[in-house]
């Protein structure tokens, strides 16, 4: 597991490993946008953290605000803005963290964005490969991009930045994400061992064409690991 640079807290209270790993890969930057915050731990530690100047703090369940506010310090009220939205209609930042929601939805939320911030830090629960593709489709570049574990879970964090000129990431990079394959995290590796597993098992007792094809891939990237490691 990858050390955080350092502990963060919201109300007194450590974060998780996941919220901690979000957070601290926010880049410094003016205004900041945590889409779909609920309980806005993410906003506020990046407020307490002072990695941008104001945070939005957006959210289509007024409830969620209500408890995203009720948990932000009085001393960071001031710049904090609470805004009752489905995703980033009409809101201009510089960077924008969506997290916990599945890829198809964060890409929905891009899509209908009147203003692509320049940054993203996003954190997709699936359709992993759906984000990269439509990311590098559409005026960004993946700066980074690795896979960790969480309380028995694998989670894939991507920070995103606008570019003048298209990325082009091959058939592993867009199914794994670049960095996982040239930095070979001990998360990573036990996240494609078991894949091969659980779809070895699958293929034992039926024939599957999307999982021949999955293992396939994972098989590949294996070799892939090995053979940079020999």
């Amino acid at each position: 597991m990858t050390t955080l640079s350092k502990p963060y807290y919201c109300g007194g209270r450590p974060l998780t490993y996941r919220l901690g790993r979000i957070v601290d890969s926010v880049p410094t930057c003016e205004t900041f946008a945590d889409v779909g915050c609920d309980h806005g731990y993410i906003g506020i530690s990046v407020l307490t953290d002072k990695r941008a100047a104001k945070v939005v703090f957006c959210d289509i369940s007024t409830p969620s605000l209500a408890k995203a506010r009720a948990n932000c310090p009085q001393e960071l009220l001031p710049n904090a803005t609470f805004v009752c939205r489905d995703g980033l209609p009409d809101v201009f930042v510089d960077c924008a963290c969506i997290a916990g929601m599945g890829g198809l939805e964060t890409i929905g939320i891009l899509t209908r964005a009147k203003y692509l911030p320049s940054k993203l830090v996003l954190q997709p629960m699936r359709n992993q490969v759906d984000v990269r593709r439509w990311l590098t489709n559409n005026g960004y570049a993946i700066l980074h991009d690795v896979m960790f574990a969480d309380a028995d879970k694998y989670y894939d964090l991507i920070v995103a930045e606008r570019c003048a000129e298209q990325q082009t990431l091959d058939e592993l990079q867009l199914c794994f994400g670049k960095d996982n394959l040239v930095e070979k995290g001990e998360d990573f590796v036990c996240f494609l061992h078991k894949k091969k597993h659980t779809y070895e098992e699958i293929l034992n007792n039926c024939a599957d064409e999307k999982v021949v094809e999955q293992l396939r891939l994972v098989n590949s990237a294996l070799q892939y690991i090995t053979e940079e490691l020999a």
